[in-house]
């Protein structure tokens, strides 16, 4: 029987609705039950936000607890790699990874974290035991099996957080998520193992578009807009940008190749607009911008790069210490950013950790392949076929950053992520080169310089052609919309000829740049002539294409 008729299987008789007082009584403990829940649930919806932040400040205590707590156990015996039987044999500096999953969870209380071996400045050889040497802040190894020299600063412990196990940071793959570096150890190196955000970035830029950054950002700033004292805007000067300092000492009699290899996390320039310099000692270096402004990193997750320094920067290194500097000093882009290690590696040998990488190379207004592109990663190098596609192998794994150069195209960059023993592949779309104002503007305020390859002059002469005009007129019209400005005019060459002489040709036409620009009414004082011959390329002077992009007048703002 249903129960829809009122009765029961005990044939009890069906209740009575209430009557007169005792009616009106249920009805008022209905209404007041009623009332109740409407306020509980109104209360529990004005808290979810204030639960949801809560909950996310004490994720952040935590994280930072037990960060300390094994920086404490890590300093005791056992408390790394050293007891672990799946660290790298003794005589392997980064062994191949084993097979076994890599645990998906944060960096909490599973990671290893090399022991502190103290803050020295002084490098340390390596010994070829992997808790020894990741721990070194400082490492110079001459001779060892991975290059005649290898010059690291940082220790490779995951920006403090530790890895997980069986996991090494050479075989391309990714770190787990792990939380933000909010303060480096006593001792860490100067840009390593901390937020850093690109020193154009002002307090007013956050104040004015709060949101318009990322994790990285919003911890600096956002104390400080809300309570602007000492205390809470500490976050914008420890994020400052800093040089960091290898230690490189003496150089091998014979240099055939170096190799910059840094553990970069959350670069996202391509998502922030953000525009990343590297200088080393004071000098951009091209190759170096390219593949930093080529990743766009999830974050916090680490990842590997190799970048080829080109022969000429090679005298950057001769001076014993190169200084290394990340910054973004021009966009305003509010892109947070760390390094956990950075190492040169001078005449390197076979790595340990191999990968192959597919390129296709594209017009991208046209979406047709480029032939004959130069297409180079780390110290490999290929030409695009028909179909505008070549293969480079033999590199190193992580985040393989490919460069395309064709005639005609700005170069650009492409970033393929690949583990070891793996495949990838990569797409280059390059833009055609423009040298209207509008496009120098453009140039000088995202990189701060920008490259005119319409100002011709007859061979071997300073002598300016008269198909030079309209790009000219183009420098006249970027240096007349900034009254007051004063603006360096530099002449490049590629390597071919005597060096010496290319440096004197090469200041003689930045000089007859500045000359037109002078009879056309700029003011003497505000321009700069200099010559750099073939010391500063932005490609491999090894290909014709290289050398075309070298052949170059580069315009940047200069100091008043």
């Amino acid at each position: 029987m249903s129960a829809e008729t009122g009765s029961s299987l005990t044939g009890s008789p069906a209740p009575v609705p209430p009557t007169g007082t005792a009616g009106k009584l249920v009805k008022l403990v209905v209404t007041v039950g009623v009332l109740i829940m409407l306020c509980l649930i109104a209360a529990m919806g004005s808290c979810a936000y204030v639960a949801y932040r809560a909950k996310q400040k004490a994720q952040e205590i935590q994280a930072t607890h037990q960060r300390n707590r094994r920086g404490k156990v890590a300093d005791q015996p056992g408390g790394n790699h050293a007891g672990d039987k799946h660290s790298a044999p003794a005589n392997s500096p980064s062994a191949p990874a084993s097979t076994a999953p890599v645990a998906s969870s944060p960096a909490a209380s599973t990671n290893i974290v090399p022991a502190d071996l103290g803050a020295t400045d002084a490098p340390v050889k390596s010994t070829g035991v992997q808790s020894h040497d990741w721990a070194l802040q400082y490492e110079r190894t001459e001779g060892g099996p991975e290059a005649d020299l290898v010059v690291r600063t940082g220790n490779i412990n995951n920006l403090g957080f530790g890895w997980p196990k069986n996991y090494d940071p050479f075989s391309g793959r990714s770190t787990p998520p792990h939380p933000f570096p909010w303060s480096p150890k006593p001792g860490t190196p100067d840009g390593i193992d901390r937020m850093l955000l690109g020193s154009a970035v002002t307090q007013a830029d956050f104040n004015e578009h709060p949101f318009a950054g990322e994790g990285y950002t919003s911890s600096i700033l956002r104390p400080c807009q809300q309570t602007p004292d000492a205390s809470t805007c500490k976050g914008r000067p420890d994020s400052m940008p800093q040089p960091i300092v290898l230690s490189v000492g003496d150089l091998p009699p014979t240099i055939d190749a170096v190799l910059f290899q840094i553990f970069v996390d959350d670069f996202q320039a391509p998502s922030f607009h953000s525009h990343f310099q590297a200088s080393l000692n004071g000098t951009r270096i091209p190759s170096l911008e390219q593949a930093l402004n080529a990743l766009d990193q999830t974050g916090p997750i680490g990842k590997l790069i190799t970048v080829n320094l080109l022969p000429e920067y090679f005298p950057l290194l001769k001076s014993g210490t190169a200084k290394l500097l990340i910054d973004d000093p021009t966009t305003h882009a509010q892109d947070g950013y760390a390094i956990d290690f950075v190492r040169v590696l001078v005449n390197p040998h076979k790595f340990p950790y191999l990968v192959s990488v597919t390129v296709t190379v594209k017009d991208q207004d046209k979406n047709t392949p480029i032939v004959g592109a130069t297409v180079t990663a780390a110290l490999q190098t290929a030409s695009t076929d028909a179909g505008g596609n070549c293969e480079l192998s033999g590199l190193p794994a992580g985040l393989v950053v490919a460069t395309a150069v064709a005639p005609g195209y700005d170069a650009n960059s492409a970033a393929a992520d690949v583990e070891a023993g793996r495949s990838g592949h990569a797409e280059i779309q390059l833009r055609r080169h423009e040298e209207g104002t509008s496009a120098l503007e453009k140039a000088i305020a995202q990189t701060g310089s920008a490259a005119v390859y319409g100002i011709h002059f007859d061979s071997d002469s300073a002598k300016l052609r008269p198909d030079s005009k309209p790009a000219l007129e183009a420098v006249l019209g970027l240096i007349n919309n900034h009254p007051g400005s004063r603006w360096a005019i530099a002449g490049h060459t590629d390597n071919q000829g005597n060096s010496a002489h290319n440096q004197v040709l090469s200041q003689n036409r930045a000089i007859s740049v500045v000359a037109w620009l002078k009879a056309h009414g700029v003011d003497a004082s505000r321009l700069v002539p200099q010559g750099f011959g073939a010391s500063r390329p932005v490609a491999d002077n090894a290909t014709a294409n290289g050398r075309a992009l070298n052949r170059r007048v580069e315009i940047a703002t200069a100091p008043k």
